[in-house]
């Protein structure tokens, strides 16, 4: 009896493995195809937010510091 229960405990822990590497050719494509439209997107968005990163430090190194503001300066 023990070793029939040893034996089932045995089978449902490969089963689980056993279930996830079984993926067909066709299956594989699909995700190789998928995740390569997947890092195409990713890249693009990548280089928008950098050209935005890009564009607002230009923007803020062409301006002019502005002026200090003392709020106490008349009561010196």
């Amino acid at each position: 009896m023990r070793i029939l229960a040893i034996a089932g405990v045995i089978a449902a822990l490969i089963m689980p493995a056993h279930a996830q590497t079984k993926m067909d050719a066709e299956n594989e494509k699909n995700s190789k195809a998928e995740l390569e439209k997947d890092m195409a997107k990713r890249k693009k968005e990548s280089e928008e937010i950098e050209k935005a990163y890009n564009e607002t430090v230009r923007k803020t190194r062409d301006q002019p510091a502005a002026k200090k503001m003392d709020p106490w300066a008349n009561m010196r």
